[in-house]
């Protein structure tokens, strides 16, 4: 299981509390995991199988423990695009919507690289 560093956590805790009402990300009608934007059948399965079974918990966890907790039990099958899907799904945002700056610091969260893409 990936560990991530206290002051990571409290950072997040704390920046999670002083949020208004107004600025909480939009929350999912249902508590299935797939009704988030591209979590579909085998990403759930893999989060229940690491003891997040709905919306709810997932945004307890986080997207950065909740990555770690599925690649440590799956490998290399998980890979950072997921990381990207549950942090933007969180946000009702396609996981291809992150910019450089939202995946770097969800990789650092996570504890894993983060490798810009080279232009083409």
């Amino acid at each position: 299981m990936a560990v991530i560093p206290v002051r990571v956590v409290a950072r997040l805790t704390i920046t999670a509390m002083h949020r208004s009402p107004n600025t909480l990300p939009p929350t999912s009608t249902s508590e299935d995991l797939t009704s988030l934007r591209d979590i579909g059948e085998v990403s759930a399965r893999w989060l229940q199988a690491v003891g997040i079974h709905t919306v709810g918990e997932l945004r307890r966890v986080g997207p950065a423990e909740a990555f770690g907790r599925v690649k440590f039990r799956f490998g290399r099958a998980a890979n950072r695009n997921l990381l990207y899907a549950l942090a933007m799904g969180l946000e009702g945002r396609a996981y291809n919507d992150a910019t450089p700056a939202e995946k770097r610091r969800l990789c650092a969260q996570a504890g894993i690289p983060y490798h810009a893409r080279r232009a083409r």
